[in-house]
């Protein structure tokens, strides 16, 4: 017993007091970190689950249990337990939709506690979130660096895959929206867009999805043949492109500015004609496209009388545009009301603008027939007046107010002409014998004719009559006014009697003094109404 009083002897019991600390302190660490406890893990206390997709999960204890018991609503579920690792696993994918409850107990031979219970509520959840994709918007993007974006179930996650790669996601816990950005190889891209809610419920959505980085290409043929249009105001242009099918393309021009309705290239293939899905005008005038090969034939329709500035473009699936520009300066009509008109026009079409604008005292001094700067500030006071777009242009809008419209009642026997929203004045008119009734519509203006030849209609009644030239025997005496109505047109009359009565075959007949007053009013495309 002396030898412990030695030093080696001091040593050997330090040594053995470390030693037994230390196996305590393990074995208090052993004892604590497997205590009994019991933590709702799939779903948490007040989640959600789809038990049809996953299992419950609770976490307890790694050591020895005993006298386990779990239930839901009441109903002892312990023999549908499974071990895994730290706790249990209950799988029961019958459970219906709606707010359970769930209770686990059990006892341990532990130096911190001899047992653990809980109980908690949970929602089973079977319906699947819903998932919008709202960008890219379109198909095409022209960057590798790809931000998709849309909405989801509130703290849902989305995750974006494809071939090569992937990203992910948590909407926002209140709004639902979600947004990330992933890096896609250029061409054709399949993305899978999967929405999961906290129960494990999914919906997926694929997108097609195509990077193009680079532009097409676009040339222009033979546009300065088209710098000075004096035959007709709705040219032809014809291209080239490159870089893309044309198939693929987006085909579409400006003019002044303005968009014409765009054009698919795909609508054009195989020597079809494509035309706008909203024609730029109701007169067959809008824009057509024709494809062969890598070329085009591209017409947007009527130009303005004057400057015309034509920006053609294509764009191409990734939004890439190409664009090419000229002038075309257009000089074909002769009529006022037939065209538009703008800065750069010249002619007695402007002549008598200009006189009509003077008329109303927005014009002063004799007419210059050149549509120049002073003719565009008259314009804009007249579109100013009238409430108008003040852009100096007698466009589609300020066109039809200038130009007015012939109201006709034929109940009353009465054609009033209207201009700048105005009465002008009221006629007496004779229409159609009951056989030959006037029709009743919309039409318009097509013709102007002074001292007319009268030419037999293809009529039975007309059968066998021969023309008549100018002259006061000519059934349509000095003018001739043709709408669009088959037939029926506005002219004058040397049997003054029949003026208020039904006595024609169709036709609006007037003294011959009001019909050469009415024909100095009225504008070949003013617009008819032919009521009841």
């Amino acid at each position: 017993m002396r030898g412990l009083g030695t030093r080696s002897g001091l040593i050997t019991v330090t040594v053995i007091g470390i030693v037994a600390t230390g196996l305590l302190a393990a074995f208090l660490v052993v004892e604590w970190t497997t205590r009994p406890v019991v933590n709702p893990l799939q779903p948490t206390a007040d989640g959600s689950i789809n038990p049809a997709k996953r299992p419950i999960v609770v976490g307890t204890t790694s050591g020895a249990m005993g006298d386990l018991s779990v239930s839901i609503d009441g109903t002892d579920v312990t023999d549908k337990v499974a071990g895994a690792g730290d706790g249990i696993v209950v799988d029961a994918p019958k459970l219906a939709e709606g707010t359970h409850t769930m209770a686990v107990s059990y006892s341990a031979s532990n130096l911190f506690s001899r047992g653990a219970s809980a109980e908690w509520t949970f929602t089973v959840d079977k319906k699947a979130p819903p998932l919008k994709v709202n960008v890219p918007i379109g198909d095409g993007v022209n960057t590798r660096d790809v931000r998709f974006a849309g909405t989801t179930q509130p703290g849902s996650v989305v995750q974006a895959s494809w071939a090569g790669g992937h990203v992910a996601v948590a909407a926002d816990s209140s709004t639902g929206a979600w947004s990330m950005q992933g890096t896609l190889p250029e061409g054709r891209a399949n993305v899978v867009f999967t929405a999961t809610d906290e129960a494990g419920n999914s919906t997926t959505k694929k997108r097609a999805i195509v990077v193009d980085t680079r532009k097409p290409t676009l040339v222009l043929v033979g546009e300065t043949k088209l710098s000075k249009l004096t035959t007709t105001s709705a040219p032809v242009i014809y291209g080239k492109v490159g870089g893309d099918k044309p198939r693929d393309l987006i085909f579409g021009a400006k003019i002044n500015g303005q968009q014409i309705p765009v054009l698919k290239g795909r609508d054009a293939m195989a020597g079809e004609t494509a035309t706008a899905d909203s024609q730029a005008a109701s007169d067959g005038t809008g824009p057509t496209l024709t494809i062969k090969g890598n070329t085009f034939t591209l017409a947007p329709g009527k130009l303005a009388e004057g400057n015309n500035v034509v920006s053609v473009w294509v764009r191409d699936p990734g939004g890439n545009v190409a664009r090419q520009e000229f002038m075309s300066f257009v000089d074909t009509s002769s009529e006022f009301g037939t065209q538009q008109l703008m800065e750069g026009a010249v002619g007695a079409d402007v002549d008598q603008l200009q006189e009509r604008l003077g008329k109303i005292g927005l014009w002063k001094g004799g007419a210059t027939g050149k549509y120049d700067a002073k003719t565009v500030a008259a314009v804009k006071k007249y579109q100013r007046k009238h409430k108008l777009k003040q852009n100096g242009k007698v466009d589609a809008r300020t066109l039809r107010a200038i130009v007015g419209k012939i109201t006709i009642d034929l109940s009353a026997t009465t054609l009033t002409i209207e201009r700048d929203g105005k009465v002008v004045k009221t006629y007496r008119v004779a229409i159609g014998q009951p056989q030959y009734p006037t029709p009743t519509g919309s039409y318009k203006i097509v013709t102007k004719q002074k001292n007319p030849t009268w030419i037999p209609p293809d009529s039975p009644w007309a059968e066998g009559l021969g023309e008549i030239p100018p002259g006061p025997g000519n059934p349509l005496g000095t003018r001739w006014i043709g709408t669009s109505a088959p037939a029926v047109g506005i002219h004058g009359t040397y049997a003054d009697w029949s003026i208020g009565t039904a006595a024609s075959h169709g036709c609006l007949r007037m003294h011959i003094s009001d019909v050469e007053e009415l024909y100095e009013y009225v504008a070949v495309n003013m617009p008819v109404e032919i009521n009841p």
